[in-house]
């Protein structure tokens, strides 16, 4: 279990969908889910689901990373999960980060790299100052796993701030999901906002 300081983040926990949500409906005969993993974490990272295979569309960029709706500039991933509502009737969104990352620490260890995605100044202005202010005691494999962890929560509240997310997920029609992956045993931990942990699913 990873415990999190959940008063960094204000999402309303009813917007958060649990495990069970995907038991009851894991044989849906439609595609359903939209997962947001990182370009670093592998070709099919939606293995780690039990659903039948089909059931999940997977867009994969750096970190998982998601512009906020005040950022107009090159939103290439927002005009992709756009897409995506339109061709399915998507009622899960799951943001996926994993523990073996190469992204996060690659933006920690060379900060004047080129970064025309401008993703890596998001994670500079959200992420990495929450984590150095909230987690200031933690350093080595601790202070990147706090990275990981908080950058997947800033993704939701990214894709939260977009007006066709938040219609949906005020309307009851969504449900978004922060996932968490070990790379070295494949398990998933999933986000729960009234505790503030991520526990083993």
């Amino acid at each position: 279990m990873i415990t999190l300081d959940r008063s960094l983040h204000q999402l309303p926990a009813e917007y958060f969908g649990s495990t069970e949500d995907f038991h009851i409906s894991a044989n849906c005969a439609e595609t359903d889910t939209l997962m947001i993993a990182c370009s670093d974490q592998g070709a099919a990272p939606n293995n780690v689901s039990f659903a039948r295979p089909g059931r999940f569309l997977v867009l994969q960029h750096l970190a998982a990373s998601i512009r906020p709706a005040d950022d107009y500039a090159g939103n290439s991933v927002i005009a992709d999960i756009e897409f995506a509502f339109s061709q399915h009737a998507i009622k899960h969104v799951i943001i996926c980060g994993h523990l073996g990352c190469g992204v996060i620490p690659y933006w920690l260890n060379y900060p004047d790299a080129p970064d025309s995605s401008g993703m890596r100044a998001h994670f500079e202005k959200t992420t990495l100052q929450v984590v150095n202010q909230a987690y200031p005691k933690y350093c080595g494999e601790a202070r990147v796993k706090a990275m990981i962890c908080e950058h997947t929560l800033f993704q939701i509240e990214h894709l939260c701030s977009h007006p066709f997310v938040l219609d949906r997920l005020e309307s009851q029609l969504l449900q978004v999901h922060a996932w968490i992956v070990n790379d070295d045993t494949a398990r998933v931990s999933a986000y729960d906002p009234i505790s503030g942990c991520l526990a083993a699913i």
